[in-house]
């Protein structure tokens, strides 16, 4: 099925581009003023994502809240990480999305056409953006989590686990329920 995108001249905004939907799965972002149209995750990827967030929202405290796949503020560019830890008093109007300033961790779950945007250039805009934590979720078997946190104005990784109970600062992952069995 064809993406049809409404006529639109020039750069798009960070505001016309949260008021974007698709109707067949389809992920918009927003990447210095250009529209970017990524083909919707596949099952394993959603199955971790999904799996993750019902982890970290078990231990999220009243202050945060984790989030799934909502527009995030970078630059000029609005990104759509997979899971976000956000303050819960940021001040969020419906459907505009989050700044990056509210955003304290972006998960991304790498799915096979995302490898570069997942592991190169979506770092670098969330670095300079100032978000603290970044975590990228490799899905091989088994998956892999590397945690990364800003040190100056890039991200260093600091953890690095494929199997059993990790602790990244106040947050527990359990790596072996993020699959299915």
């Amino acid at each position: 099925m064809a993406v049809v995108l409404p006529e639109h001249d020039g750069p798009w905004t960070f505001e016309q581009f949260v008021q974007l939907e698709s109707d067949n799965g389809e992920r918009f972002e927003l990447v210095d003023g250009a529209l970017v149209v990524t083909p919707p995750p596949d099952n394993r990827h959603q199955a971790i994502a999904r799996r993750l967030f019902r982890q970290l929202d078990a231990q999220c405290p009243p202050h945060l809240e984790v989030v799934y796949e909502v527009a995030v503020r970078v630059g000029r560019s609005g990104r759509v990480p997979d899971l976000a830890i956000v303050r819960a008093d940021a001040p969020i109007a419906r459907g505009l999305g989050y700044a990056a300033s509210d955003v304290l961790l972006a998960v991304e779950v790498v799915s096979p056409s995302s490898h570069t945007n997942d592991r190169i250039t979506k770092p670098a805009q969330y670095a300079a953006a100032g978000i603290p934590s970044y975590w990228r979720i490799e899905t091989d078997e088994p998956p892999e989590l590397v945690a990364m946190r800003l040190v100056g104005d890039v991200y260093a990784e600091h953890v690095r686990a494929t199997v059993g109970v990790v602790q990244i600062g106040d947050w527990r992952v359990d790596l072996d329920a993020l699959t299915p069995d």
